[in-house]
């Protein structure tokens, strides 16, 4: 038994001591001692994904809550347990530690959480932030599925505008939509265009706080976004003028880390978990996911992973299909710029998995890892022979002599094994992953198959005789009367 431990842990429940939750959100990187971030690729349209966390419960700040704590004691609390950004979640399973429940919290409940988390780091009580903290929560609980999938899947551009009137007047019209679907009061693109205007110093200063770059998704730069999700909804135009200028008055008055954590509020998610730790103990937690892999049928994969959050953080991506082949290892910002991983980094790739290190001290916070997945030699060669052999039939048949009987017999002999091995290669077995990496080449050579067989058809109508034509008319009427 060490010292500081007694024989019979003592058990302490601190889920409602929010101040606890956020000093751990406010230094995460002195109890997450490594992160392990795990991504499969399985299936065409989704990548596997799991985060690994061990972390330490720090005895000192448990004892600013339960003086009579000790190691080895247990304590529930709300956990603030990654960031992710704002998507939806699919197949969410969570590991407790030592087999302890575990559970996410409701997406509308940890929105009040981070609002007071941003009261906290604004060093202001909740009640002077705007609309009471109430836009904070709706800047937390957003979700860009509405926003994206709904409006800027349907909504386009006018024409006849030059580029930048179009965008502005595109997005304003846009939002004025996507408000209306909510309020019960018309709004118009004019007044939306005129928030835009006047919230647009905070939002630049709230871009240089976060140094990510513009995200014209995030509801802390956009709060029209917000308005939505909000826990109290405007009365009229009049309100909403009153939020922008709460607004902007408030983030003029913040500080340099308090504008960072609002313009990171809008575009990532405080993933919280209600759950029994050991205190002063390493221990796992481990979440699963899956996330989409978009853009189908491209091979390359782009995952964003905050890589600032714990202490250490290994990133591993692997292939389920062992005809895939991994490559092509990038890290880039958020920004599009190159991060250097032979600084303060450890990058291996082999063709089976790529593996990074981080070394969580150095800039970014969050980067993108992309790679490109392809098929293995053995699914690739067959396609681009067999193509190779079709383009060579083609110049062939285009060269044979106009002698019809020849030809009949030239054309017969290159086109029917050519589209014979064509249906072999393309009816072969194959995984849901390689289905996708290997759609563009099946396409290729179906439409290859398809153009050798127009060629032949062509020589044969450009030099067979009246006669032939009506025998092979003939001939084909009786053949389908039989069948039929």
């Amino acid at each position: 038994m060490g010292h500081g431990e007694r024989q019979e842990s003592a058990f302490f429940d601190l889920s409602g001591e929010l101040s606890l939750t956020y000093a751990l959100l406010d230094n995460t990187r002195t109890w997450r001692e490594r992160a392990v971030h795990e991504i499969l690729l399985r299936d065409s349209d989704h990548v596997d994904a799991s985060i690994s966390y061990q972390i330490r419960l720090p005895l000192e700040l448990v004892r600013r809550y339960e003086p009579a704590a000790q190691v080895g004691d247990r304590a529930r609390l709300l956990l603030p347990l990654t960031l992710r950004p704002k998507r939806l979640l699919l197949n969410v399973g969570l590991v407790g530690p030592e087999g302890n429940p575990a559970s996410l919290i409701l997406r509308r409940d940890a929105a009040y959480i981070q609002a007071g988390y941003m009261s906290f780091v604004d060093e202001r009580p909740l009640d002077e932030q705007p609309l009471r903290g109430a836009l904070w929560a709706g800047v937390s609980d957003y979700t860009a599925w509405a926003w994206r999938e709904k409006y800027l899947g349907v909504a386009k551009r006018p024409r006849g505008y030059r580029r930048t009137e179009s965008d502005h007047a595109w997005r304003a019209r846009t939002l004025a939509t996507y408000l209306n679907a909510d309020l019960d009061f018309d709004i118009s693109a004019q007044e939306v265009a005129r928030w835009l205007r006047r919230m647009d110093d905070a939002r630049n200063d709230l871009i240089d706080a976060l140094s990510e770059g513009e995200d014209p998704e995030s509801s802390s730069e956009c709060i029209l976004l917000a308005i939505p999700f909000m826990p109290v909804s405007p009365g009229d135009i009049t309100d909403i003028d009153a939020l922008v200028e709460e607004f902007c008055a408030a983030v003029d008055d913040m500080s340099d880390r308090a504008k960072r954590t609002l313009a990171e509020l809008g575009r990532r998610w405080h993933l919280i978990i209600d759950t029994i730790v050991p205190i002063g103990r390493p221990c796992i937690i481990k979440l699963t996911e899956q996330r989409p892999w978009p853009n189908s049928p491209s091979p390359d994969l782009e995952q964003e992973i905050a890589i600032g959050d714990a202490a250490t953080t290994h990133i591993e991506i692997r292939a389920a299909d062992p005809g895939v082949v991994l490559d092509r290892l990038r890290v880039v910002n958020l920004e599009g710029k190159r991060v250097d991983v032979t600084v303060g980094h450890d990058a291996r790739t082999t063709a089976d998995a790529v593996a990074l290190y981080a070394d969580t001290s150095i800039p970014p916070r969050v980067v993108r890892v992309g790679l490109r997945a392809r098929p293995r030699r053995g699914y690739r060669r067959p396609i681009a022979w067999l193509q190779l052999l079709i383009a060579l039939a083609g110049v062939t048949m285009l060269c044979l002599p106009g002698t019809l009987k020849p030809m009949v017999e030239s054309l017969a002999l290159l086109t029917f094994p050519l589209t014979l091995a064509g249906a072999v290669v393309l009816t072969r077995d194959a995984t849901s992953l390689a289905e996708r990496l290997l759609r563009r080449s099946r396409t290729r050579l179906m439409v290859s198959i398809a153009a050798l067989w127009t060629v032949a058809m062509c020589r044969l109508l450009l030099h067979a005789d009246v006669e032939w034509a009506v025998s092979a008319w003939s001939r084909t009427r009786c053949i389908f009367g039989l069948i039929c």
